[in-house]
């Protein structure tokens, strides 16, 4: 009986540890306003959100983006931009939203980036604009949220 339960206390710390090495390969990164196009003293757009760049361990480089708009501008279209190392990441936008009459939007992308070390950043833009509304935070100094692709 003792055997057992030590063996299932084993299987659990194991399932555990699997479980957290997975989920630690995603990052949360707030949205914020693009302090060049809202500096202090100006008005900021309403709400924000947040980006989840996720890279699932064992499959063949996988990098998967989930960008959710909270309380944004209602029934309005964004263009989403994926940065990897400073340069757009497939030459232009990866895709456009559109907020409800909440001002609430969810946008998925799931592509495949070489082998290494990349620093991500991400970028909305009011469709139509090349002004930036919301971003993750750095992403104009050149900094970003850093992933290792195994």
């Amino acid at each position: 009986m003792k055997k057992t339960a030590v063996g299932l206390v084993f299987f659990m710390a194991m399932v555990a540890l699997t479980a957290g090495a997975v989920l630690a390969a995603a990052q949360k990164v707030d949205l914020v306003p693009c302090p060049i196009n809202f500096p202090s003293g100006t008005e900021p757009p309403p709400g924000g959100g947040f980006v989840i760049f996720n890279n699932p361990r064992g499959t063949n480089h996988n990098l998967e983006v989930t960008v959710s708009l909270k309380a944004v501008e209602p029934n309005t279209s964004y263009d989403i931009y994926v940065f990897v190392d400073g340069t757009w990441f497939n030459g232009a936008k990866v895709g456009t939203i559109k907020t409800n009459p909440r001002g609430n939007a969810n946008f998925h992308l799931n592509a495949l980036l070489n082998e290494g070390d990349h620093v991500l950043a991400l970028d909305v833009t009011e469709t139509g604009s090349t002004n930036d509304v919301y971003e993750t935070p750095g992403i104009h100094q050149d900094q970003g949220t850093l992933m290792v692709f195994e």
